[in-house]
C-alpha cells in the first residue's frame, strides 16, 4: 500500500505545496480573528453604563442613522451597539444616548481583510485564483487521505531529538500527520463548499433530500420595530442582529459558532414569525449550517479555534517537511545517477 500511495502523494504535494502552504499560514493567522478585532476595538466597543438608565429603542437609533443595513445588540449592558452603514461602514453607537461612540480599528480590519483575500483567492478575487485555491484544497484532501495510511503503517508517536535534518523532517512529518489528520480533514473538507458550487447540491443528493428553494420575503413595514424585539422568545439571547431591509432579527443564544443555538425571526405585517427550529431541519440543511464554523473551529468554541489554528500551523509544517524530503530524495537520485554515469 505504501508503494502504491507514495508517488502520487509526493507528486501532488510538490505540485500544490506552495499554494497549500499559503492557505495554512493564513488560516493560522485567521484563527482568532473575531477576538482580536474585538480587542483592537476595545476603546470604542464599550460604553459607561449610566445608573438607572435604559437603552434607547432601536427605532430611535435607526432614525438617527438613516440607511442602516444592520444593527447588533449585545446582552452586555456595557456593550456599544454596532451598526453597519451603507458602504459596509462599521460604527459603534452609545445605546443610552444614541450618539456615535467611535469607529473600529481600520488597521486591524485591513490586515485581516488582506489575510482573508490571500486565504481565499491568493490576494485577488479572480476566477483563476479561485480555481487555483479550490484545486489546491482538493489536492490537500488527497494528500491527507493518502498520507494517513502511510503514517499509520509506520506510526511515530512523538518528536525525537538529536536527529539528522532528513530524519528530523521525516519524524515531524509523521508525528504531525498522525496527530492533526482529523482536524485537517475537517478543515479541508468543509473548504470544498466555499470553492465549488456543486458541493452543496451534492450534499443534498447524498442525503436523499431536495435542495431548498430560496424565496424572497415581502419587505417589512415601516416600523416601529422595538415592540417586535421584545416579542422574541429567546430569554438567553447573547446577540441580536436586526436588518431593517429584510425585517429579520438574527438571534444568537450561545457563542457565534453554535449554529444550533441560532434562530431568525421575521417581521411579516404585524406578526413575528420564527424560522424552523434547528432540530427540525433536514439533515443536509443542518450539516450545511455547520460548515463554516467547523472550518474555523468555532463550532467547538475557543478550544475548537485553538485546535483549528494549531492544525493549520501543523499543515504548514507538513508542507515544508514534505517538500524538504522530496528535494533531498531528488538530490540523492541525481547524485547517484551522476556517480553511475561517471563510473560507466
Amino acid at each position: 500500500m505504501r508503494r502504491f500511495l507514495f508517488w502520487p502523494h509526493l507528486l501532488a504535494g510538490v505540485l500544490a505545496g506552495l499554494v497549500i502552504l499559503i492557505l495554512c499560514i493564513t488560516g493560522t493567522l485567521l484563527a482568532y480573528e473575531k477576538q482580536l478585532l474585538a480587542w483592537a476595538d476595545r476603546a470604542v466597543n464599550t460604553v459607561p453604563v449610566p445608573t438607572g438608565a435604559t437603552r434607547l429603542p432601536i427605532d430611535e437609533i435607526l432614525t438617527a442613522f438613516p440607511g442602516t443595513v444592520a444593527l447588533s445588540l449585545s446582552r452586555d449592558p456595557a456593550a456599544a451597539v454596532q451598526l453597519t452603514l451603507p458602504g459596509n461602514r462599521l460604527v459603534y453607537v452609545d445605546p443610552y444616548t444614541g450618539r456615535l461612540h467611535g469607529e473600529p480599528s481600520a488597521g486591524a480590519r485591513t490586515f485581516f481583510r488582506q489575510l482573508l483575500l490571500w486565504h481565499r483567492w491568493l490576494g485577488e478575487n479572480t476566477p483563476t485564483s479561485k480555481a487555483v485555491t479550490g484545486a489546491a484544497n482538493l489536492v490537500f484532501l488527497f494528500l491527507l487521505l493518502t498520507g494517513v495510511p502511510m503514517w499509520l503503517q509506520r506510526p511515530i508517536g512523538w518528536f525525537r531529538r538529536g536527529l539528522s535534518p532528513k530524519a528530523r523532517d521525516y519524524n515531524w512529518h509523521h508525528v504531525l500527520g498522525i496527530w492533526c489528520a482529523l482536524p485537517l480533514l475537517l478543515i479541508a473538507g468543509t473548504a470544498v463548499f466555499f470553492s465549488y458550487s456543486w458541493a452543496t447540491p451534492l450534499l443534498f443528493r447524498l442525503t436523499g433530500e431536495a435542495a431548498p428553494v430560496e424565496s424572497k420575503p415581502a419587505p417589512p413595514g415601516p416600523g416601529p420595530y422595538e415592540p417586535f424585539l421584545h416579542r422574541i422568545e429567546a430569554p438567553h439571547w447573547q446577540v441580536i442582529t436586526f436588518r431593517p431591509g429584510a425585517g429579520t432579527f438574527a438571534v444568537e443564544e450561545a457563542s457565534w459558532g453554535r449554529v444550533d443555538r441560532k434562530s431568525t425571526w421575521t417581521v411579516q405585517g404585524q406578526t413575528l414569525v420564527r424560522s424552523a427550529r434547528f432540530e427540525t431541519l433536514p439533515l443536509a440543511r443542518r450539516l450545511r449550517l455547520w460548515v463554516r464554523t467547523v472550518h474555523t473551529g468555532e463550532a467547538a468554541g475557543l478550544a475548537g479555534q485553538a485546535i483549528a489554528g494549531l492544525a493549520s500551523a501543523a499543515g504548514a509544517v507538513l508542507v515544508y517537511t514534505g517538500l524538504a524530503l522530496s528535494w533531498r530524495r531528488l538530490r540523492e537520485r541525481m547524485a547517484a545517477r551522476a556517480l553511475f554515469l561517471r563510473n560507466g
